[in-house]
């Protein structure tokens, strides 16, 4: 009984870190991502991920995001639209638990990025931004985040960015470990800030 019960155990286990919301993307250079799972709701994981102005309260890898037209003026609304820019200031390594409005960014950690965002599909419970900055040829790059309901209250966030392009591999050596350790705190950071 002791033996059927672990197996059970362990193929529960074994069918959660199976499921994934993200889409198929081709392989790249290097990729960095994350799965956490969090006793709250897909409501409360994709309010938290499309409210911009909010990351600062709680995020210790992007510090700042904002929604900009082609121009660089920020938009009104700072929610996700297909097609529009973000401005992104972020902490690479990312700062250590927990962070709110005012902790100080560590400036020799932070970077700043131009996104645009590429897929906004709350059907889905997706959300992608890519390099705006490069032609692909040169630094092609898209970040995916992705909610799942999963058993008994829980909820899978994962999140993924591969890169591609001359310059991949570059970035690899310079900020790969700092990206994947971001990925993770920000994971940790959500965890913190929804678990019920």
């Amino acid at each position: 009984m002791l033996l059927l019960a672990v197996t059970l155990l362990s193929f529960s286990k074994l069918s959660v870190i199976a499921q994934s919301n993200l889409p198929d993307v081709p392989a790249g250079v290097f990729e960095v991502s994350t799965r956490t799972e969090i006793r709250t709701t897909t409501a409360a994981v994709w309010g938290a991920l499309t409210n911009f102005t909010a990351y600062p309260e709680w995020n210790p890898f992007v510090r700042e995001a904002t929604v900009v037209t082609p121009f660089k003026i920020s938009l009104p609304e700072q929610y996700p639209v297909e097609g529009a820019n973000l401005i992104f200031r972020t902490q690479i390594p990312p700062l250590p638990l927990p962070v709110d409005a005012s902790t100080p960014d560590k400036l020799l950690n932070t970077q700043y990025a131009l996104e645009i965002i590429t897929h906004v599909e709350p059907d889905l419970l997706r959300l992608a931004w890519g390099n705006a900055l490069f032609p692909s040829a040169v630094l092609a790059a898209e970040r995916w985040q992705a909610i799942s309901e999963l058993s008994n209250g829980l909820v899978l966030y994962e999140s993924r960015e591969v890169f591609s392009g001359a310059l991949a591999s570059t970035l690899q050596r310079l900020y790969g470990t700092g990206l994947q350790q971001a990925f993770d705190a920000q994971g940790d950071a959500l965890k913190l800030l929804l678990e019920v």
